[in-house]
């Protein structure tokens, strides 16, 4: 037996709304709303054990595109401090997610995504802060492609 498979907190709801997200993070963006969507399909998607799972987040390290790293932490439970989320830059944004038993996904930003989460782009009527709201609601399938590995 794992040392906190009997904890009182374990199995807590993740749902967490858009302020809770600016919270933590200082600022509601497109890709800390990505970041935690996906952290949310794949706990779902596995077995809801933030313990059995492990994050490798491939982006450019740096901002905006590093703000998927807190997502993924809220959304999967994915922490730094289990030592299961890892950052590794590259020219693309993407989140691998390996389960204990073997599985993996290989999760993508949708084209939705990629072309409205360019700061320079965004139309000047849409404020960054009111795209992060919408695709708070977004099917997944619009914000992100998932792919198994095995």
């Amino acid at each position: 037996m794992k040392w906190h498979e009997n904890c009182r907190y374990m199995e807590l709801p993740r749902e967490y709304s858009n302020e809770e997200l600016a919270k933590f993070h200082g600022h509601l963006g497109p890709f800390i709303v990505l970041g935690y969507r996906m952290g949310k399909f794949a706990l779902q998607y596995f077995d809801n054990d933030p313990f059995s799972l492990f994050a490798t987040v491939y982006c450019s390290g740096t901002t905006p595109e590093s703000c998927l790293l807190d997502g993924i932490q809220i959304g999967s439970g994915c922490t730094l401090g289990k030592r299961n989320i890892e950052l590794v830059t590259s020219s693309s944004a993407e989140v691998m997610f390996r389960h204990a038993d073997g599985r993996a996904i290989l999760i993508k930003p949708g084209d939705y995504v990629k072309h409205k989460s360019d700061y320079d782009s965004l139309d000047p009527e849409l404020a960054l802060e009111n795209f992060a709201e919408a695709m708070f609601s977004m099917e997944d399938s619009d914000l992100f492609v998932v792919t198994e590995l095995r």
